[in-house]
């Protein structure tokens, strides 16, 4: 009997924390979402965007704050406007090899109107930490963010592409816009 009322107990004590446990699972508009790229290099500046961005994140309805994210693109999916420029990059990155770069946070801050989130980046097949910078906001029933990171091309092991033998700058400069319908 004492151990049908412990097992009572612990059962309550699980059902009544998740009837008031207010975290989701958002699934972004793909319509609505894109991710860009700014490479530089001295005689001018690349810009590639993707509407092909996929995140999830998990969304505490009662703080209206996001504990945790997952994102990826495929790498193929980026425009830069000129074909033959997209395919060298394709190239240079081992798109065949790599067709996806992801994201999984493993930290998220608050601070004042903005977002840090930490996490893996993993591009090119090799996994770093990032730390994304975020702006969030709730319009329309919607979650919105608007960010950016960057990485080194170098750090993940991708040549960069030159110019009249004159290479880009290592830094790769990437700017996002997601939403997320909340329900």
């Amino acid at each position: 009997m004492k151990k049908l009322s412990i097992l009572i107990a612990i059962f309550s004590t699980i059902l009544i924390q998740n009837l008031f446990a207010q975290k989701v699972i958002l699934t972004n508009e793909k319509k609505y979402s894109n991710i860009s790229y700014l490479l530089i290099h001295p005689a001018h500046k690349v810009y590639a965007t993707s509407k092909e961005l996929e995140a999830k994140v998990e969304f505490d309805k009662t703080t209206n704050q996001v504990t945790n994210v997952i994102a990826r693109v495929k790498v193929t999916t980026f425009d830069s406007q000129n074909s033959n420029r997209d395919s060298h990059a394709m190239e240079l990155i081992e798109a065949i090899k790599y067709p996806y770069s992801s994201f999984q946070s493993n930290k998220i801050v608050y601070k004042q109107d903005s977002v840090f989130i930490y996490g893996n980046l993993t591009f090119h097949g090799i996994t770093k930490p990032t730390q994304i910078r975020a702006k969030q906001w709730i319009e329309n029933q919607k979650l919105k963010f608007k960010g950016n990171f960057e990485i080194s091309l170098e750090a993940f092991g991708v040549e960069r592409p030159k110019l009249l033998f004159v290479p880009t700058e290592d830094t790769l400069n990437f700017d996002f816009y997601v939403e997320f319908v909340v329900k």
